[in-house]
């Protein structure tokens, strides 16, 4: 093997191992030494144009490796889809440079030895910067890898994910010091200096387990208050759905929930959209009074995902991002959801507040007005950005009142948007979705674990509704349950605390990544 297939084999290596650690795969490690290769590769590199050509063969493959099913590739029914989906995994890897290229201007300033230092400073730095902003796309946080071990992550209450993300980058730190010393025979295994590396390694290991391990050992203050929710799984296939008659995803789902006639349930879910028609608008007032009917009668309260339209009345502002109809009138589209209580005719709304760059809505469309898909007639999302974090309220059977917040899809992969929720007031959380777009492929598997994170870092109890799965329940300490599998439909109803107390993440936000 030559010296660039060599160095080429060392970015891959990283690149599939950063990818592997990644859910559906349960362990993460491989997360502790994805870097290694990638330090020896970089030990050598003072060039930007290499750096940058490598970084960016780790990186794509990274991104290839954890998030091949972006695009629906393996049902190929939508173009649009694919096109999206190709263009994020050759675009994403650009964005890693950005750590790449300060840590090389530190590299050749300070010398290799003190940059390694800096590097998990520098990355959880951009980790950070890289969920702010209509660009921010945080799915490959580093610290995601590890939701399947809930006692290595109990630390999120207090950092949040960059604290286990720091945790992983000073693992690989030290791992690359050890065998490279090993490596070139300056260490024998059995040398005092190797025992202390592989001690320290250890230890920075295993303490936040035993952490973990102690607070989930240690009695856990439970809430005398108890809700119970219904999570009503109806799997639509999403694209048919806004294709066929409207009338008929809303009969099926009613249909579902009347089967919990007699479960004395609190609060009902319905996924994501999950009417395919504007529920609220005047002409389709019949379908609506038909919901509220089944609310009213089985007494139960209902948070459902529905697209709703605002239009604009004379003297309103109106956004550059904005659609005009065809008789004129400018209007927006939000991905929003509503909650009705029975007996009331009060309707509370919230309008998803961030949305998934150019697959819902092309970033700065607003500022750039010409970047508005809906113009040049693409198909890519046009919704508009909400801009209120709601806090839901309502009283629980037993009179009990109750508040609760409700992230749409990708919100609950932004840790800052959910910790706003539950300062506000949120006992606990909800998230509603629709991840059957993809098939049986790992992006349903991941979001559902990363939820496992907002759970800790809040020690609240999170239930997510999908369309076509995956439902389920997870309590303040990450432990899910319920959990349904990918295209059934089914209904999964449990009883969720209601807390009212903050945690240190929760209160503080991300200030270990600021």
């Amino acid at each position: 093997m030559n010296i660039r297939s060599y160095k080429l084999f060392l970015a891959a290596l990283s690149g599939v191992l950063l990818g592997a650690a990644f859910p559906p795969i349960p362990t993460g490690i491989t997360a502790a030494f994805a870097f290694i290769p990638f330090f020896l590769l970089f030990e050598s590199i003072d060039d930007y144009a290499k750096a940058f050509r490598y970084s960016y063969t780790t990186f794509f493959v990274f991104n290839l490796t954890a998030m091949y099913w972006v695009g629906g590739f393996t049902h190929c029914k939508d173009v649009y889809m694919i096109i999206a989906g190709l263009l994020l995994l050759l675009a994403h890897p650009i964005f890693f440079y950005v750590p790449i290229v300060i840590w090389m201007f530190i590299k050749r300033s300070l010398g290799f030895k003190f940059s390694i230092i800096t590097f998990p400073f520098l990355w959880v730095g951009f980790e950070y910067i890289h969920s702010l902003t209509e660009i921010g796309f945080p799915w490959l946080t580093l610290g995601n890898t590890q939701t399947y071990d809930v006692a290595i992550i109990q630390i999120a209450s207090v950092t949040g994910v960059y604290g286990i993300s720091f945790w992983l980058l000073w693992l690989n730190v030290i791992g690359f010091v050890l065998f490279t010393k090993l490596a070139i025979k300056a260490w024998n295994i059995f040398s005092w200096n190797s025992f202390r590396y592989i001690l320290l390694f250890l230890l920075i290991y295993f303490l936040p387990k035993f952490y973990g391990n102690h607070v989930l050992e240690s009695p856990s203050l439970h809430s005398a208050k108890t809700i119970k929710v219904a999570a009503i799984q109806p799997n639509i296939d999403p694209f048919e759905k806004w294709t066929v008659n409207p009338e008929e995803p809303l009969d099926n789902i009613q249909r579902q929930t009347n089967e919990i006639v007699n479960k004395q349930v609190d609060l009902v879910l319905w996924p994501e959209t999950a009417m395919p028609f504007y529920i609220l608008h005047p002409n389709n007032r019949y379908h609506f009074e038909k919901i509220k009917f089944q609310v009213d009668t089985m007494n139960i309260n209902l948070l459902t995902g529905i697209p709703d339209i605002h239009y604009f009345k004379n003297g309103e502002m109106i956004p550059k991002s904005s659609k005009i109809s065809i008789d004129g009138q400018w209007y927006e589209t939000y991905n929003s959801s509503m909650l009705l209580q029975p007996g009331s005719d009060v309707i509370q709304k919230y309008a998803k507040i961030v949305l998934v760059p150019f697959a819902e809505r092309v970033p700065f469309s607003e500022a750039l007005s010409f970047l508005n898909a809906a113009q040049w007639n693409f198909g890519l999302g046009g919704w508009a950005r909400g801009k209120d974090t709601t806090v839901f309220q309502f009283s629980a059977l037993n009179g009990e009142p109750v508040k609760f917040s409700n992230m749409i899809c990708y919100e609950s992969v932004i840790p800052s948007l959910v910790s706003a929720f539950v300062k506000e007031g949120a006992q606990f959380l909800t998230i509603i979705t629709n991840d059957s777009w993809w098939g049986n492929t790992s992006g349903a598997y991941q979001h559902k674990q990363f939820a496992v994170l907002r759970a800790i870092e809040n020690r609240r109890w999170v239930v997510q509704c999908a369309n076509g799965g995956i439902s389920c329940f997870i309590d303040p300490y990450g432990r899910m349950m319920h959990e349904t599998k990918l295209f059934t439909q089914t209904i999964v109803h449990g009883e969720v605390e209601l807390r009212d107390e903050k945690t240190f993440y929760t209160e503080n936000g991300d200030w270990f990544a600021e």
